[in-house]
């Protein structure tokens, strides 16, 4: 965990989260920068450098119930799993990700 705020230029996404055990429902913001990844919560946040991240996977509850992007990652001292659930479609989410460089 850090409390490093993203770049006033980053791309930022609204949606819910989880990381390890502690979940956020509302008022989540994932901040993407061409050099990490930032979940912020509840006053709390949660980064993945370029360098840590392994890769994006799709996760869900039953295949259609809470379908989130699962952050794959080696971070130091970041507990696992961090996982997104975009307030918009998350196949498009995805494909936004992929576009700008994270896949």
């Amino acid at each position: 965990m850090t409390n490093l705020e993203p770049s006033p230029e980053a791309l930022k996404f609204r949606g819910s989260m989880r990381a390890g055990s502690f979940t956020a429902q509302l008022f989540v913001e994932l901040a993407v920068e061409p050099s990490s990844l930032t979940l912020s919560a509840s006053m709390r946040s949660f980064r993945i450098d370029r360098e840590n991240f392994q890769g994006l996977e799709e996760t869900s509850i039953l295949g259609i119930f809470k379908r989130g992007i699962r952050f794959r990652h080696s971070q130091p001292g970041l507990t696992n799993p961090i996982i997104f659930y975009p307030s918009m479609n998350r196949d498009a989410f995805r494909q936004h990700l992929q576009s700008i460089g994270w896949s």
